[in-house]
């Protein structure tokens, strides 16, 4: 499906990005090397050999309000020593730099290490993983946004209802999910409650060995701490279920050392992994693909 982020975004002309890297941020343009636009406009430079990432972007996807907003969260966590990837100011000392025909372009450094989806199955990483979401979500119960930017963070209850015509085209069996999972979420506590990172998959987390770093906060939003928690795992849903329980354990036990929640809500997160993924194959069906894995994660509660 075309939108018009997509028009936007094949209507890029790359050829500016060697001069904006240069000029905007010192870069060297003979490192400048594109790596994605599936979302945003993704290239990597170098600044004095050090690797970093050049992501543009346009209204279309994200109004710029919304880009302001997230990189004052961003900066917030850096600043209080969440790893993250960390923010880079331009040389006009500009967090985000406004570009022709309304693009917009913010650079941050390089984390060094492997995409934490490589390392899925290994145990051994799970507990700084679970640790660094932790710090992630201690720090958001302290973060007060800037409500001079004039945008707000949404919440799950509104991606919830957004779904919603999407999912009364689907079978009867999607209808009754959705409307089982409704009535759950509603009748939920409203504590543990906060500003999650809102897609805290192993292809968002990258790591060095030591340290999980969190990258692309694209989609903050109010939830409850643990939907970060169940994206983190919902990967594991094919694998034994004395298997994910190991997993589980051993990334609650680092998550729990930095951000105390309610013991309660473990016994709910099959059915916060059931929620996201039929929230991701509506949102999958919305933009014309169709992942099925994701569809039978949504068709069933998976036991954990």
């Amino acid at each position: 499906m075309t939108t018009a982020w997509h028009n936007k975004r094949d209507g890029f002309d790359k050829r500016v990005v060697p001069a904006l890297a240069r000029d905007l941020w010192n870069g060297d343009p003979a490192s400048l090397r594109w790596i994605s636009q599936d979302y945003n406009i993704v290239f990597r430079f170098e600044i004095d050999g050090r690797g970093h990432f050049l992501r543009i972007c346009h209204p279309a996807l994200h109004p710029l309000p919304k880009a302001h907003a997230v990189m004052h969260f961003l900066r917030f966590l850096a600043g209080a020593g969440v790893p993250v990837g960390e923010p880079v100011p331009s040389l006009n000392g500009q967090y985000i730099e406004t570009l022709e025909d309304g693009y917009y372009a913010a650079a941050q450094m390089e984390a060094p290490g492997v995409l934490m989806e490589r390392c899925v199955l290994d145990i051994a990483v799970y507990q700084a993983w679970g640790q660094s979401l932790g710090r992630l979500h201690a720090a958001s119960r302290r973060y007060q946004p800037d409500l001079s930017i004039g945008y707000e963070f949404p919440t799950v209850q509104q991606f919830w209802r957004n779904i919603e015509t999407t999912v009364q085209a689907q079978s009867a069996e999607i209808r009754r999910i959705y409307a089982d999972l409704t009535d759950a979420m509603q009748s939920l506590p409203t504590h543990d409650y906060g500003l999650i990172h809102g897609d805290f998959r192993p292809g968002n987390v990258i790591w060095d060995g030591a340290t999980a770093r969190t990258i692309d906060f694209d989609e903050p939003n109010y939830h409850w701490y643990i939907a970060d928690v169940a994206r983190a795992l919902m990967e594991l849903a094919d694998q034994p279920q004395a298997q994910r329980r190991r997993f589980r354990d051993e990334f609650m036990r680092g998550y729990l050392s930095e951000h105390k929640i309610d013991d309660f809500w473990l016994t709910q997160l099959s059915l916060f992994v059931q929620h996201r993924a039929l929230l991701m194959r509506m949102w999958d069906v919305q933009e014309g693909g169709c992942w099925t894995a994701i569809e039978r994660w949504a068709l069933e509660r998976v036991g954990w």
